[in-house]
């Protein structure tokens, strides 16, 4: 899931939502340089994550990416699977998608101090650019695999990303109505144990 998914999954709690945000950037197991909150979030990115990368609807979608961009699918399918949740943000939170948005924002900037160096440029740009909003419209899946396929030579296939999602909407959908619910039910599993 990418990061629109992970502030869901945060539930409007601001440590949290920066604990989902920093588990892209924050490596290893000694979370000890953050608050309970912040690590609870970290730790739950990296069970999201996992739960996904295994979840039998995420690998079935894989065969629709042909090499080069099959070894990226997991990319792709991250970023299109956000976009399938903002579209229908209304059917899985009572919370109104725009003001949720600026909840998280507002939780991103106050904690800023918090995060590693490299994470805030990036939360800077991801607010100024609006990238959890632009979920809601293709185009903003566009705009995030073209930006991520200028990172390096590696990322280079996701170029083509957004074209080869667009012709498999129907399936990549499918897969998503499949998986999300199956997420949800994980998480609120996690949660009752914490």
């Amino acid at each position: 899931m990418n990061f629109l998914a992970h502030a869901y999954f945060a539930d409007g709690d601001a440590e949290r939502i920066v604990g989902q945000f920093c588990g892209d950037f924050v490596r290893g197991s000694d979370l000890s340089a953050y608050s309970a909150g912040i690590q609870r979030g970290i730790r739950m990115h990296r069970q999201i994550d996992a739960f996904t990368d295994k979840h039998a609807a995420v690998l079935g979608v894989r065969p629709l990416f042909v090499p080069p961009l099959r070894r990226l699918a997991g990319v792709v399918t991250d970023v299109v699977y956000d976009h399938c949740l903002a579209i229908a943000w209304e059917d899985y939170s009572n919370r109104d998608f725009n003001l949720y948005i600026e909840q998280v924002n507002d939780a991103l900037l106050a904690h800023k101090h918090d995060m590693p160096v490299r994470m805030q440029g990036f939360i800077d740009f991801m607010i100024k650019h609006q990238v959890l909003k632009a979920n809601s419209d293709f185009a903003g899946v566009e705009v995030t695999l073209q930006r991520l396929s200028a990172r390096s030579k590696v990322f280079e296939p996701l170029a083509r990303g957004a074209t080869v999602a667009q012709a498999n909407m129907e399936a990549l959908q499918s897969s998503f109505d499949a998986f999300f619910p199956e997420l949800r039910a994980y998480v609120n599993e996690l949660n009752k144990a914490h």
